[in-house]
């Protein structure tokens, strides 16, 4: 049987430390169960003693490099079995934009935005005056998210953001919602509820920081609703295995579609552990399954090898 690779780290970006707790966290309950070798990246390429014979890659590198097809990329083309979802879906999710339009496509809720280019704040007043979420486009962890209310908020920090791929949205009042996904099916339904101000980097991460309602307390229907939606953007992006969705259910009941992330921390703040532990899902269990479908995928790939081989011999 093969050894587990768990990636984590990466450069130094704003979720290596998210990466790295994740990857500890995850080599320390399974390395009782299973052979398996913790690797901590320092840069944007894989460990050189890695070998596809001989491993099965359980990538936590989240954000830059780690959630945006790169590493899947390379994964592939060393012809690796790994865990999540593949180069094309990591892509097109960690660009939020694109991940929204998918969910328009299909008839889900989701606000208008633009991009903005780090030049101009005319974009600003698209959505006719604030106030507005402005985030990184194509990173997690809630890093860098910011509301402005009025253009002198804009003026105080457009100095930090410079040019850059961000997303503004209108500033959406209501509940923040989220959904795990494992194994293309949604677990039981998340409310986040920050004690104070809203879900940025440091509530996400601080002990006690946020109130965490397990299964949410909204309606069975709201509660189908919403995890149906949930798996029709999952599966339309092309994503496998696991991740997980954001929402904010908004004063009219609708649910208002934010982002999918591909790659969920695995730490002891973690959302999609505390899904699956409403249904029972202890940690080492989740993280079995999540592995799970990699080793399934690898012994299909030999058992067609193994075909094409036979056909050609023959």
């Amino acid at each position: 049987m093969k050894k587990v690779a768990i990636l984590s780290g990466g450069k130094m970006t704003s979720e290596r430390a998210v990466s790295l707790c994740s990857g500890r966290a995850v080599f320390e309950v399974l390395k009782g169960q299973i052979e398996c070798e913790l690797f901590e990246l320092a840069e944007d390429c894989l460990p050189r003693n890695l070998d596809p014979e001989r491993y099965i890659i359980f990538p936590l590198i989240h954000g830059e490099f780690g959630e945006d097809g790169q590493l899947q990329r390379l994964l592939e083309a060393e012809n690796f079995s790994f865990a999540g979802s593949d180069s094309r879906a990591s892509q097109i999710c960690m660009d939020k934009g694109k991940a929204k339009d998918i969910a328009e496509q299909l008839g889900i809720l989701t606000a208008k935005f633009c991009i903005y280019d780090g030049q101009s704040f005319e974009k600003l007043w698209t959505f006719g005056g604030g106030p507005f979420v402005i985030k990184p486009n194509d990173r997690g962890s809630s890093i860098g998210v910011t509301k402005i209310y009025t253009i002198d908020d804009f003026l105080r920090y457009q100095k930090d953001w410079g040019k850059g791929n961000w997303i503004i949205e209108p500033c959406i009042i209501g509940r923040e919602i989220t959904v795990g996904i494992l194994n293309g099916h949604a677990l039981p339904v998340i409310e986040i509820r920050p004690r104070d101000g809203f879900y940025d980097y440091a509530h996400k991460y601080t002990t006690d920081a946020t109130e965490y309602l397990v299964p949410a307390p909204i309606t069975k229907s709201e509660t189908r609703n919403v995890q149906n939606m949930s798996e029709q953007i999952f599966e339309t992006c092309g994503c496998r295995d696991f991740g997980r969705l954001d929402f904010i259910l908004d004063g009219r009941s609708k649910f208002n579609f934010l982002e999918i992330n591909t790659s969920p921390g695995m730490t002891a703040t973690s959302l999609l552990p505390k899904a699956a532990a409403a249904l029972g899902i202890d940690f080492a269990t989740l993280c079995r399954r999540m592995i799970n479908s990699a080793f399934a995928r690898d012994q299909a790939n030999k058992v067609s090898e193994a075909v094409v081989a036979t056909s050609v011999s023959c």
